[in-house]
């Protein structure tokens, strides 16, 4: 198999992590790539042109890092990251999908921020600056996971390209407790080998 990720994209940091706590970087080839210079290889691989995308061994292709990310949870050995059923399965979906709401207003609102000051939409950032606020208040509320599994990983992810993007955002303050579980989980040799600052 092959995974084309770029180093800096919160999503296909997912799946890199993901492929360290299984213990199957071997299974599966990385190749780094610029989505933003529209490689012929990454839309061959996935339409959207978008990172990351995955070729599985039979030469068919999955983007989204939510279906990559179960697709190799599935056909990889190692713990299973997912829980199969039940209450622990739907605490790491709805923790997932917590975090995949951050990533996609905290991305969009760094994409928006990039444009030329004249084409920046406030009213679009404000929309994703929101996103985040009650993202962030509804962490209050949340349990703890009580392993890293799919829906740790991804908080854990999202919650790191804050740190890194989005540094005004003081996320750590808002949230205490959170940035305390943060802290023993950036310390996980996935999340180490993965970080996009090194």
């Amino acid at each position: 198999m092959k995974l084309y990720f770029s180093k800096a994209s919160p999503y296909a940091r997912k799946i890199r992590v993901l492929l360290q706590e299984k213990q199957a970087g071997d299974r599966v080839a990385v190749e780094m790539i610029d989505p933003w210079t529209d490689p012929a290889a990454l839309h061959q691989a996935v339409p959207s042109g978008k990172v990351p995308a995955l070729v599985t061994d039979e030469g068919w292709s999955l983007g989204e890092s939510w279906a990559i990310a179960d697709y190799l949870d599935e056909v990889l050995p190692g713990p299973r990251l997912l829980p199969p059923a039940g209450p622990e399965r739907w605490q790491a979906l709805r923790l997932a999908a917590i975090a995949q709401g951050m990533l996609d207003a905290a991305f969009t609102k760094v994409m928006e921020g990039r444009r030329a000051e004249g084409e920046r939409c406030p009213g679009w950032i404000a929309r994703q600056q929101a996103a985040l606020d009650r993202s962030l208040a509804l962490l209050v509320t949340e349990p703890m996971p009580a392993r890293f599994d799919m829906g740790a990983l991804s908080l854990a992810c999202a919650l790191d390209y804050l740190l890194f993007r989005l540094p005004d955002l003081a996320w750590k303050d808002r949230v205490p407790a959170w940035a305390d579980w943060f802290a023993g989980v950036d310390q996980r040799p996935s999340m180490r080998i993965t970080d996009p600052r090194l």
